[in-house]
């Protein structure tokens, strides 16, 4: 684990120091997980990091981000009648996002494409003393998909919006809840602030 964490922060320095700013990035976390023969829900969490942002070409800029994200989802167990159970975990996560727009200094609208690896820092946020999955656990590393669209005021404010996928399922004691049926990972949506300096 300490080898990729280092590996990722030293990749995002390196980028840094060619950057033509660098910046902070927090926001919300709105993810869902599949599970059948339970009813899934959305259960909010949060992000925060850094980032680059330089150009490569008129309209087009990369911006690695390294990111703590916690991703949770929440659902009825209703075979082994435990009531609600709330999940979510911490992830690090390196995404490189591609940006794509027109506009001034002033303003700048722009779509986006991030592919982003990952490493489960944590486990958290659920009741041991009830929890019908306690042998349940996600993979260790992720990897995914995001895209969607951002506008940049005076070339110091970003606000974005992103659909991420993750790729993966989890691992563990699945049976526990519906007789086998497979849990995905996460999917869902981010809306984040950065400030560039």
């Amino acid at each position: 684990m300490k080898k990729i964490i280092l590996i990722i922060a030293v990749a995002l320095i390196g980028f840094s120091a060619s950057a033509q700013k660098i910046g902070v990035v927090a926001g919300l976390t709105g993810a869902s997980s599949q599970l059948k023969g339970s009813e899934i829900g959305t259960f909010d969490q949060y992000h925060a990091g850094i980032v680059a942002n330089f150009p490569i070409m008129e309209g087009l800029r990369l911006q690695p981000e390294l990111i703590y994200k916690v991703k949770g989802t929440s659902f009825n167990d209703t075979v082994n009648g435990n009531g609600k159970v709330d999940m979510s975990v911490g992830f690090l996560e390196f995404g490189m996002e591609a940006q794509a727009g027109i506009g001034r200094e002033f303003l700048r609208v722009y779509g986006l494409v991030e592919p982003f690896i990952g490493y489960n820092l944590k486990d958290q946020g659920w009741d041991k003393s009830k929890d019908p999955i306690e042998n349940l656990s996600w993979d260790k590393t992720e990897y995914g998909l995001a895209v969607g669209g951002g506008v940049e005021l005076f070339e110091i404010i970003q606000a974005s919006v992103k659909y991420f996928w993750n790729m993966g399922s989890v691992k563990g004691d699945v049976n526990k809840i519906v007789n086998g049926d497979e849990v995905r990972n996460f999917n869902g949506i981010t809306l984040s602030l950065a400030l560039l300096f």
